[in-house]
């Protein structure tokens, strides 16, 4: 006779960067052990891989998280994490006056990926010439950062571009980039004046992000020039960016 089997709870939530509403259940132990390796390996990597593989399998094939900008990726794992680790987190952060712990609940429920309205993917340059942007993955995103690493911001910005853009098209075509070379592209982009280059990085620079803001108040008892000892009562707003900031 085999073992029982827990039937385990489905939820939905929608994609962010579609409007989509997709099926997912909370990550398992098994999905939890696949992290807690990754996390043990210290390679960036490893934990890349790691959560586009438990992102799949929790979100029943609706989902690919290979091809998915960042922005969604971070919103359905806290989603996923929330389900299966309990829906409010307790974080410490250091007051900025006194240095002590200020502790903070947040509940996940309220933390959600936040539009500019200034973003557009779709750049337009002059009257007849313009460029389609796409989102950057996980893996495009990861490759920006160790490009920044290793050589300098500069060429990390430039390759973010041409990686992400979708199509360029003028008034009498469109021209897909997956049809051209990276050179190519590049000598498109560098054939730009400034301000339609800056036209196109602020496509970046407004992209969506996983971003929630917090109250901080520190009640630590401080020392005073009197006997008794004061409370700090430092109070600042604090805005929380990305995924690795609900896992300070």
């Amino acid at each position: 006779m085999g073992l029982p089997t827990i039937t385990v709870p489905q939820y939905k939530l929608t994609v962010p960067s579609t409007g989509k509403e997709i099926k997912y259940r909370p990550f398992l132990v098994k999905e939890e052990k696949i992290l807690l390796l990754a996390m043990e390996s210290d390679d960036p990597a490893d934990m890349v891989v790691a959560t586009k593989d438990i992102i799949n399998s929790c979100t029943y094939g609706d989902f690919n998280a290979d091809d998915s900008p960042v922005f969604d990726i971070e919103y359905i794992f806290l989603q996923l994490r929330g389900k299966a680790k309990g829906e409010v987190i307790e974080l410490k952060y250091k007051c900025p006056k006194c240095e002590g712990e200020i502790a903070v609940s947040i509940d996940l429920n309220k933390v959600n990926v936040i539009h500019n309205e200034n973003h557009k993917k779709d750049i337009k340059l002059t009257d007849n010439l313009g460029v389609m942007m796409k989102y950057p993955n996980v893996d495009m995103q990861t490759e920006f950062a160790k490009l920044v690493k290793e050589k300098n911001e500069v060429d990390g910005l430039f390759e973010s571009v041409i990686q992400c853009i979708d199509f360029i098209y003028d008034a009498e075509s469109t021209y897909p980039s997956k049809d051209h070379s990276k050179k190519e592209l590049l000598t498109f982009i560098e054939s730009l004046t400034d301000d339609y280059f800056q036209k196109i990085t602020q496509f970046f620079d407004t992209l969506p992000a996983l971003k929630h803001t917090v109250a901080l108040h520190c009640k630590n008892k401080i020392k005073s020039k009197g006997k008794e000892p004061k409370v700090c009562n430092h109070k600042e707003d604090m805005e929380l960016e990305g995924l690795g900031s609900f896992f300070a």
